[in-house]
């Protein structure tokens, strides 16, 4: 995995700094389009909707599946989440009602711990099939996220799509995609950010995958800062940091989509640190931070979710810093079209 996306990613591939890799990236998705059709799936034999993307990064997976979860459990299911555990050490369950007091929570990844701290049982597991059967005593469902790649076959396939997830269109190192775009055949459903409705990208992937009931749009919100002042974590209204001047630190895959959802609630991005997807948040770059913030530079310092709580529980004694939650917005017909496909596969 890169450090850093390169711009050209983000490019049309007709701008591609040497036009001959062009071709070898389509090698490159052809071998990966005969190992999707040769190679022998394990089917998850649980109640199980998995989310994924072609790309690497930038598509909101994490972001869906959340939203997700959180839907299902509003109808009175126990849902719990699977993940591979990228970027951590701990591989196993844990369980949000317990004080997980025998394993440092710094010790996992990133994403497992945002579902942990939003109550869920997560199951850390690279194989998806073992981390869904550890989880069946505490949960009536399973949510795989970034699953696609992996050839596990929940019972709903769900496929997340956004403009920067396409970029260039090119397979890895040449562009953001792992699997080509013809690979949308092996999904149920498929996800498009609202933003490319109508646009290339939606023709393109309707030619691909004609089914028009089962393409469905997303967009995401804020829907509320948390707040830690260096004893106690709250929950903020977006209202109450409007006009700020942030510090900006995040550990994703594509730092500009940070930067544009804090625009659109007001606040002022005044520098950003941007590490490499998924790692830890080194002590410096927090110290930094806060001095520039009592030279006032700035007025807050601000991150993701999920790298939030990374600060909290892998820093010791981290600075007051605020933490931006965002969730997905989907149409009722989208859930209500998991819950018919849940009834038929059962």
């Amino acid at each position: 995995m890169l450090n850093k996306a390169p711009s050209f990613w983000y490019k049309s591939k007709y701008n591609f700094p040497n036009p001959f890799f062009i071709p070898i990236s389509e090698i490159v998705g052809l071998l990966l389009f005969i190992r999707k059709v040769i190679k022998r799936k394990i089917f998850i034999d649980f109640p199980s909707v998995g989310v994924g993307s072609l790309a690497l990064g930038g598509a909101h997976k994490t972001t869906i599946s959340l939203t997700i979860a959180e839907k299902i459990r509003e109808n009175k299911k126990r849902v719990g989440v699977v993940v591979s555990g990228y970027g951590g050490k701990f591989q196993g369950t844990l369980i949000p009602q317990e004080k997980n007091t025998n394993q440092n929570l710094k010790d996992i990844s990133d994403e497992a711990l945002l579902y942990l701290k939003n109550n869920f049982p997560v199951s850390i597991n690279k194989n998806r099939k073992k981390g869904a059967d550890e989880l069946k005593g505490m949960a009536d469902l399973v949510i795989l996220d970034d699953f696609f790649s992996s050839l596990y076959e929940p019972w709903i396939k769900i496929i997340s799509i956004t403009k920067n997830s396409m970029g260039n269109e090119l397979i890895q190192p040449f562009g953001p995609l792992r699997e080509p775009i013809i690979s949308l055949l092996w999904s149920d459903m498929i996800l498009l950010e609202e933003n490319i409705r109508n646009s290339k990208y939606e023709r393109k992937i309707r030619r691909i995958f004609p089914r028009k009931k089962d393409v469905f749009y997303f967009s995401v919100d804020v829907k509320e800062i948390l707040h830690f002042d260096g004893e106690a974590i709250r929950e903020l209204d977006q209202e109450q940091i409007r006009n700020k001047k942030a510090i900006c630190i995040s550990a994703v895959a594509i730092p500009k989509n940070f930067e544009e959802t804090l625009k659109k609630i007001g606040v002022r991005v005044y520098e950003h640190f941007k590490l490499k997807d998924h790692s830890k948040i080194p002590r410096k770059i927090l110290d930094k931070a806060e001095e520039k913030l009592k030279k006032k530079d700035a007025d807050i310092i601000i991150t993701t979710e999920k790298d939030f709580w990374k600060i909290i529980e892998s820093i010791k004694n981290p600075p007051e810093i605020l933490g931006v939650k965002i969730r997905a917005k989907m149409g009722d017909d989208f859930f209500k079209k998991i819950e018919c496909m849940l009834n038929q596969s059962r």
